[in-house]
């Protein structure tokens, strides 16, 4: 779809259809209507209520002979009647000016009708009570007592501030200042990796890596507020922890200092951070220093609480048989109670974690960086990228912390629902002691089973070997394709995103190449080089790996055959080690994927400037990465066919129609995806078109004759002013002046110009339309296969396991293939990209429909491994 299009239907004054048809069956009018009515009826039910009650607790204590209860309702009667039918008069307290015979006067404590004449006099505090103004003369100056203190505190503790300020000022420096900004954003990703893997496990350091590294790829600045949010976090945590855990130890062995911080921790968590969040500002200013502050006040009272609790917990028989082989106090601490209070411990500091995440808004509001001033000034801005980028890096880091800082691997759930636990929760962390403790023993390692006979998986043989060499030959053949060239002379999906990618043939001199300021001095653009003889085009290629070339198209590939081969090889060598993508249905998955994408990139439509110029061509490499990826993919499928696999588990006896369904729904994105953005291209030369260039050019026409003009009068000036002639100098130099005034309008016309076509006149191109790449035509035609393929992979044609396990690792390989072919468009734009160009959001919903479809199958595909063969049952078995 046309950018003129999408401006057509944006100023449809119908709007879409759905729009249209939730207003035809609903009604703003007939709703407000219902809500008033609703309204009435709950102001009837309360008014007769108010008389109601009282009236029938009066009723039923005088019947029953509850005279308490009769009188208590008499009571609530006359209260109600005194209250609803009192006159008309108004109590006021205070000084206030009223009218009296004509006149306005300050009286205190007056009646006064609705009118604002005078009744009636009083002093009387029931007359007072009456009214709400009471509360003016029994006000009570808590707040001229805060502000006391804090002057107080500011005019004779400066030396105190400064020593509770210095440790968070410091560690802010070092931390933040001199280390992570400092860094490379990928050692700090390396970091982080090693971190994960040393305090958790590989797959948590390799999540962590990742997650990082995309903040890192969203651009420098937001890089620079990831690492500000790091390192503000990880100061307020580690203060939290220097903190905490010896108030917590203290208070756990000692009940007389528990009882008095008991009430401050329960002061610390009642009183929400904005009541104490103005004097840490006024003490400590605006910035970080206040920001870490409050954060750390908000999050310690959970660390505290169940570091108290894990010492308190430790069995009292331990302590006492530790204290009674003679262990001195501190080993006591540090050899029983604390090894056996770290569970109890580590739970606290995740918490405290979380709750520090949670407070990265609060600390935007106090002007610290980082990416929560990000997100708050995207929407004060309304600024809808920056929100998106943004929110992306919040949620990437606050996961990646999360995962970091779990205390045991049985804790799982979203981060929303963690953090939404840990707030709930922050009053009394007892409780997710208690769970943890019960998620840790429901997936805690089984008892030893005995020991069984021995077994070893079932060595390919016959066809299932021969399919599995057949594999390995296609894969590596698509793997030595991509050293050749893909791409002639042009690029292909890097033509779009950069220009210089349009021609990339070499232009060759027969002569020498010269300066054409040497040739003719005042020519505009001397510097530019010509040929002094007849020029001629070389011929340029690029491999599958390139970025004029394949690039991430043939990277995927290569990550992809490259699994593929190392499961045929894994498969022959060790059947049924290792990882279970290594095997028949990884190769199905891995080299269908590979298809997809290598053929989609054959397929593709190279842009309108390219085919105008029609030099592109296809290098030989993509056709023979096609012809091994379809070898390897007929031969992994003719594998998973004869491969002695089966089912750890039972499967469901029965059909998936949920897997259906989300395939069904993945289409529906296919669809959305191929209507919306795939390319947006704000670039001049884009954005320009003729017409607009002929009016760029009329204006520049313009200001050039203005130019002149001005250069004409001045010289006149001159001469004139050579001449002693004072009003025609001045007469000349108006001109000169309204002329350079022309010109300065004429530049100025021709940026205007030029933004608003960028602002407006962005060119568009969807999956479908004839303009762009096409991708999402074919990636629609994918995912219906891809439905049709999950008929017998969901039990439509029979419940049998295997049968319904290789059906799914042709979804799976569809699925994959959908996704890696947006990712790879997404990335290689990112790659090469000129600035003003980027991709859409379409390809983003197409990505997440080859993930949609991909997902629908692991459930069966991760049940399946390789049958074992078993030798005979060891004597001392059972």
């Amino acid at each position: 779809m046309s950018a003129a299009a999408l401006l057509a239907q944006a100023a449809d004054e119908s709007g879409h259809f759905v729009d249209s048809f939730i207003d035809t069956v609903t009604s703003p009018e007939g709703g407000d209507r219902l809500a008033d009515w609703f309204t009435t009826g709950i102001e009837w039910a309360i008014l007769l209520a108010i008389f109601i009650i009282p009236a029938l607790l009066l009723f039923g204590g005088a019947i029953g002979r509850r005279y308490g209860l009769a009188a208590g309702g008499l009571v609530g009667l006359v209260a109600v009647g005194w209250y609803r039918l009192r006159s008309a008069a108004i109590v006021s307290s205070g000084t206030h000016p009223y009218t009296v015979d004509g006149q306005r006067i300050e009286l205190r404590d007056a009646i006064v009708d609705s009118e604002g004449d005078l009744v009636n006099q009083t002093s009387g505090v029931v007359a007072q009570i009456r009214q709400n103004t009471v509360l003016d003369n029994w006000g009570i100056p808590v707040g001229d007592w805060v502000e006391q203190v804090v002057f107080w505190v500011d005019n004779n503790m400066k030396a105190t501030l400064e020593v509770i300020e210095w440790p968070f000022a410091k560690l802010l420096h070092i931390i933040v200042d001199e280390w992570l900004l400092q860094m490379s954003w990928l050692t700090v990703c390396i970091a982080v990796f090693l971190l994960g893997w040393l305090v958790r496990n590989f797959q948590v350091g390799l999540l962590s890596f990742l997650g990082l590294m995309v903040c890192g790829l969203l651009g420098e600045q937001l890089w620079r507020e990831t690492a500000l949010t790091i390192g503000f976090i990880g100061v307020a945590v580690l203060l939290c922890v220097s903190i905490g855990i010896p108030i917590g130890v203290l208070c756990g062995r000692v009940d007389g200092a528990w009882k008095v911080v008991r009430p401050v921790l329960d002061a610390m968590q009642v009183v929400h951070s904005f009541v104490y969040m103005l004097p840490f500002i006024f003490f400590f200013g605006v910035g970080f220093v206040s920001a870490t502050m409050v954060t750390m006040t908000f999050a310690l009272p959970p660390l505290i609480r169940l570091t108290n609790l894990g010492i308190r917990q430790v069995p009292e028989d331990v302590v006492e048989a530790s204290r009674a082989y003679g262990a001195p106090e501190w080993r006591v601490l540090t050899d029983v109670q604390l090894p056996l209070a770290r569970p109890a411990i580590m739970t606290g500091l995740n918490q405290t974690l979380l709750l520090a995440i949670s407070m990265l808004g609060i600390a935007a509001i106090m002007g610290a960086g980082g990416l929560g001033r990000c997100l708050f000034q995207a929407i004060s801005n309304l600024d809808l990228a920056q929100a998106g980028s943004c929110g992306l890096a919040f949620f990437l880091v606050a996961v990646v912390l999360d995962r970091l800082s779990q205390p045991e691997a049985g804790e799982s759930g979203n981060l929303l629902g963690r953090i939404t636990h840990a707030w709930r929760n922050r009053r009394t962390p007892e409780k997710l002691l208690i769970e943890a403790e019960a998620a840790s023993s429901t997936s805690a390692r089984p008892a030893p089973e005995p020991e069984t006979p021995d077994e070893a998986f079932v060595e390919a043989s016959g066809g299932e070997r021969t399919a599995v060499i057949v594999t390995a030959l296609g894969s590596f053949a698509a793997l030595v394709a991509l050293l050749l060239p893909w791409n002639i002379d042009a690029g292909l999906v890097s033509a779009y995103a950069r220009t210089a990618d349009v021609d990339l043939r070499t232009e060759q001199c027969s002569g020498n190449w010269i300066e054409l300021r040497s040739l003719d001095p005042l020519a505009p653009g001397g510097t530019e080089l010509i040929c002094d003889g007849s020029t001629s085009f070389a011929s340029n290629s690029f491999n599958g790996v390139s970025a004029s070339g394949g690039s991430w198209f043939g990277i995927f590939v290569a990550l992809m055959m490259a699994a593929a081969l190392f499961a045929a090889l894994n498969t022959l060598l060790r059947p049924g080690r290792g990882s279970r993508w290594l095997s028949a249905h990884g190769a199905v998955v891995f080299s269908l994927a590979s298809l997809v994408v290598s053929v989609s990139y054959l397929l593709a439509r190279p842009p309108d400037k390219v085919q105008e110029l029609g030099i592109y061509s296809a290098g030989v490499g993509v056709y023979l990465c096609v012809i091994g990826a379809l070898v390897a993919t007929a031969s992994a499928c003719a594998w998973v066919w004869r491969a002695p696999m089966s089912a750890r588990r039972p499967l469901p006896a029965n059909v998936s129609w949920g897997r259906l369904l989300g395939g069904l729904f993945a289409v529906l994105l296919l669809v959305m995806g191929g209507y919306s953005g795939w390319s947006f291209d704000t670039r001049t030369e884009s954005v320009i078109d003729e017409e607009l260039q002929a009016e760029i050019d009329a204006i520049a026409a313009f200001g050039g004759d203005a130019a002149q003009r001005a250069a004409a009068a001045r010289v006149a000036a001159d001469e004139a002013a050579a001449a002693n002639d004072v009003e025609l100098e001045r007469e000349w130099r108006k001109k000169e002046s309204d002329a350079r005034k022309d010109e300065t309008a004429a530049s100025a016309d021709i940026a205007s110009t030029i933004a608003t076509a960028k602002r407006t006149g962005d060119v568009i191109h969807d999956g479908f339309e004839s303009e762009g790449a096409g991708f999402g035509i074919w990636m629609l035609i994918a995912g219906m296969a891809a439905v049709v393929l999950s008929i017998p992979a969901i039990g439509l044609l029979g419940i049998d396991e295997s049968f319904r396990y290789r059906w799914s690792t042709l979804v799976a390989g569809t699925g994959l293939g959908i996704a890696v072919v947006t990712l790879a468009w997404i990335v290689t734009i990112v790659r090469v990209a000129d600035t003003n160009f980027v991709s859409g959001v379409g390809s983003v919903f197409v990505l997440t429909a080859g993930v949609s479809i991909f997902a629908t199958t692991r459930g069966t595909l991760s049940e399946f491994e390789r049958n074992k063969i078993y030798g005979d049952i060891p004597a001392n078995a059972g």
